[in-house]
């Protein structure tokens, strides 16, 4: 007889101040980033899609586009068929060989947490997986080498999950999953976390920060803004002015797009990866910048956008395929994503930008309906259930 189960893949991304401890390992020789552009390039194309789909006309927002991208690969490592199909078209991966994949993801990995001298990146995996599931030894082994995962057991309640998130979140996720008991049907929890601390090349003066109008769709509001007058990358047309902030040594920028005549939902219509490319202002000259100080919160559920986006069958728990990730033969089992689960925080401020976030991919392992057969004697009764007056009963011993 089939049970249920439970994978949760959990990804915690952060930009934040960098609690992470500093480890004597030597740096990996990195690739030239002009290799990893393809992969690069499908995590630009999958942050605007799903972005975009996300997006209220009167609501804030803030995701980590790069970590549920790196959840949904570590689940694509484990799927096949037309299952990996449709996750490859929604990751923008669908022309890239398997083998390359992880090996552009390990290299991307690798660049960004060592490229830059001044801003401090840290990404880690860790695979928390119930011992007597029979995971594939090929699937762990890619784990450990491409996504350079640590593998332990799946402990009993979720309180030392929720602590590796705080911890490796800057202390500011305290809870990804439920801290009490994991249910017998949950058979792991796969875990991501980055970290950014990065300050701005020109900080702001905290002197010259002062009560400003902001104009929301609700109405105006008064909020702290920041003014720095330097040398900054910006660009102003009739539809749109654009600014780019450098965080130290220019490794990592931030860029404003503030449309002029369009919401920001109309302004999206038109905005994509191209777009954006384009639109990223080149020619740096003095400005006067002003920048709301700001801090977003934000949890969301993903399933009904990457639904949207085309991946359907990972979600389906006849139609889904993840036979490279564990023996559904031994298990008896089907796997797939029951729930993608996102939380985030970010702090913009004087100084620079502190973030953090966590997505889960909630992965299930469902039974087909349970078979009963009636076999042996039986005792069987028929009752009126209002009034429970049995009409009849009896016993079969011998139907023939």
């Amino acid at each position: 007889m089939k049970k249920v189960a439970t994978i949760a893949i959990i990804i915690l991304i952060g930009l934040t101040s960098l609690y992470f401890l500093e480890t004597e390992e030597e740096t990996p020789e990195l690739r030239n980033p002009e290799e990893l552009t393809e992969l690069s390039s499908a995590v630009t194309e999958f942050s605007f899609n799903s972005f975009f789909r996300l997006a209220e006309d009167d609501e804030n927002l803030f995701i980590s586009p790069y970590s549920i991208h790196s959840a949904l690969s570590m689940a694509y490592r484990g799927a096949d068929g037309e299952t990996a199909d449709e996750m490859a078209q929604v990751l923008g991966i669908d022309e890239m060989e398997l083998e390359k994949l992880m090996e552009d993801s390990l290299g991307l990995k690798h660049f960004l947490e060592y490229s830059s001298q001044k801003n401090e990146v840290a990404i880690a995996n860790s695979l928390f997986l119930r011992e007597e599931i029979p995971f594939l030894e090929s699937y762990k082994a890619d784990g450990e080498k491409y996504f350079e995962a640590e593998i332990g057991p799946l402990p009993d309640t979720g309180e030392p999950i929720n602590q590796w998130v705080y911890e490796n979140t800057g202390e500011n996720i305290e809870e990804i999953i439920d801290a009490g008991p994991i249910d017998e049907l949950v058979i792991a929890y796969l875990v991501n976390a980055i970290y950014f601390n990065g300050n701005w090349e020109i900080e702001f003066d905290e002197a010259d920060t002062t009560e400003r109008t902001f104009y929301s769709p609700e109405g105006e509001v008064q909020v702290e803004m920041m003014e720095s007058e330097a040398e900054y990358r910006h660009g102003i047309s009739e539809e749109v002015q654009a600014a780019t902030l450098e965080y130290e040594d220019g490794d990592f920028l931030f860029h404003a797009f503030m449309p002029l005549e369009k919401s920001l939902p109309e302004f999206y219509q038109e905005f994509d990866a191209e777009y954006f490319q384009e639109m990223k202002p080149t020619n740096k000259s003095e400005t006067v910048l002003r920048m709301p100080k700001f801090v977003l919160e934000d949890s969301l559920g993903l399933v009904e956008t990457l639904e949207e986006m085309g991946m359907e069958k990972a979600f389906d728990s006849d139609e889904a395929d993840f036979s490279e990730m564990v023996d559904l033969g031994e298990l008896d089992l089907n796997v797939y994503i029951s729930d993608v689960l996102h939380a985030s925080f970010v702090e913009v401020d004087e100084k620079g930008t502190e973030a953090a976030a966590a997505t889960a991919v909630e992965m299930r392992l469902e039974s087909l309906p349970m078979a009963l057969e009636f076999n042996e004697p039986f005792l069987f009764v028929i009752e009126e259930p209002e009034t429970e007056t049995i009409l009849f009963i009896g016993q079969l011993v011998d139907p023939s």
